[in-house]
């Protein structure tokens, strides 16, 4: 399946700490691929990028693998 990716640059609003903050929430709360196919249809690649760096590293790790695969089902796709 085929998931969308926010195409969408990362503005000023996006890079706040404030918004970095709940993106980093959002990331610790995510708790399968498909939460995480959302996020990255909701949030610019920046954003994600940037608040990732917050996540604790067992959360990083679980995201790291979702990542990947999600990038496999797209190359395939």
């Amino acid at each position: 399946m085929k998931h969308h990716i926010c195409d969408f640059e990362a503005t000023q609003e996006w890079l706040t700490l404030e918004s970095i903050d709940y993106i980093a929430e959002c990331l610790e709360a995510c708790e399968s691929l498909e939460m995480l196919a959302d996020l990255r249809a909701i949030f610019p690649r920046q954003a994600l990028r940037s608040a990732s760096i917050q996540v604790n590293d067992a959360q990083r790790q679980r995201l790291v693998q979702w990542l990947q695969l999600l990038n496999k089902e797209q190359a395939a796709a």
